[in-house]
């Protein structure tokens, strides 16, 4: 008879990842490997969660904590958020859809919100809907460029819609209107805000590309801002702009 396969950590992660079709959150990862109950961790370690972060980390070479192991893993949206796939997996559908589709199947399946509310939660994915009438109502224009025609804006939001609460992905305090280019910089970790609500630039940014689009940083573009608001930017700073 065959010998069987060590449990390990690694070969848990990877088995969770072919389970979710090659890509998901960390929380999802963890969630099928306690289903599994296979991992002799889960009743020794309360911390095994922790560990099964270390270990994604430890083999994916864009991390920190990469130690020149097989690199296995890669950061779906970039690193500081969560979401990981396996890298030599062929997909049916691309990682990102993969994961956002589940997302909103677990909207449809909750039974606390009736269909308008999932209807409206699932369109402020793409910055529309209800979502999309807030930012307007609330800023006008592109807090950056001051451009105020509403075919050329999009309601950005701060805190991912992918990793935020059904709360925060309706909320005004949780989105910017901003123009195409500042809204793919934004949302692609490249600019943000620092508390003062001025902007800042990531260093992965060529400074020929800085000079041409011609950033300001001394102007405040948020006034006011409430604590909802600076929290979600304090949450994109940490974890979604390069620094």
């Amino acid at each position: 008879m065959a010998k069987e396969n060590k449990i390990t950590y690694l070969s848990e992660i990877k088995q969770a990842l072919i389970y979710l079709g090659g890509s998901g959150s960390l929380k999802e990862i963890n969630q099928v490997i306690s289903k599994r109950d296979k991992l002799p961790a889960i009743h020794t370690n309360p911390n095994w969660t922790s560990n099964v972060s270390a270990e994604i980390q430890r083999h994916c070479k864009d991390t920190k904590s990469y130690n020149g192991s097989e690199d296995i893993f890669y950061s779906v949206y970039g690193l500081g958020e969560g979401f990981w796939r396996l890298k030599n997996f062929t997909f049916i559908e691309s990682p990102k859809a993969n994961i956002e589709k589940r997302i909103c199947n677990v909207i449809l399946e909750n039974t606390h919100l009736n269909t308008t509310e999932k209807q409206m939660i699932i369109k402020a994915r793409n910055g529309q809907g209800i979502f999309r009438d807030k930012i307007i109502s609330k800023y006008h224009k592109c807090i950056i460029t001051g451009i105020s025609d509403k075919r050329l804006l999009i309601a950005s939001h701060i805190h991912p819609w992918r990793s935020a609460n059904n709360e925060d992905r309706l909320s005004e305090e949780n989105g910017l209107l901003l123009s195409p280019l500042y809204d793919k910089l934004f949302d692609k970790g490249l600019i943000s805000f620092n508390k003062d609500m001025k902007l800042i630039i990531s260093k992965d940014m060529q400074q020929d590309d800085i000079k041409k689009i011609g950033f300001n940083t001394d102007e405040i573009y948020i006034h006011s801002p409430s604590q909802e608001l600076k929290r979600n930017m304090e949450y994109h700073r940490d974890k979604i702009f390069k620094r």
